[in-house]
């Protein structure tokens, strides 16, 4: 399955990849979520196959709370997406 397939049909989780930059990234709807749910992480733009413009977001693993870890491997992290604490509350602000 690739990322986008993966994406296309994400309602709850979070991947993060290893890529060999050395560098962990989510995509999409992942990199979304991870918005959300950590302080700090802003989207990018990925050009994909010369055409797609996808959401990007370099992600600090170090800074994965361990109570969101589904499963992980040396490539791979998978979380549940929960919403940061303060992020309801300033959405309603904004409103």
């Amino acid at each position: 399955m690739t990322i986008l397939e993966r994406e296309l049909s994400n309602s709850d989780l979070i991947y993060i990849y290893w890529e060999q930059d050395g560098k962990w990234y989510a995509y999409e709807q992942s990199a979304f979520y991870l918005s959300q749910m950590m302080l700090g992480v802003s989207l990018g733009r990925y050009v994909m196959e010369d055409t797609l413009w996808l959401a990007k977001a370099e992600v600090d693993v170090s800074r994965i709370s361990h109570e969101n870890i589904i499963s992980y491997s040396k490539t791979e992290y998978v979380l549940h997406y929960t919403p940061h604490n303060g992020f309801h509350e300033w959405l309603a602000e904004i409103k």
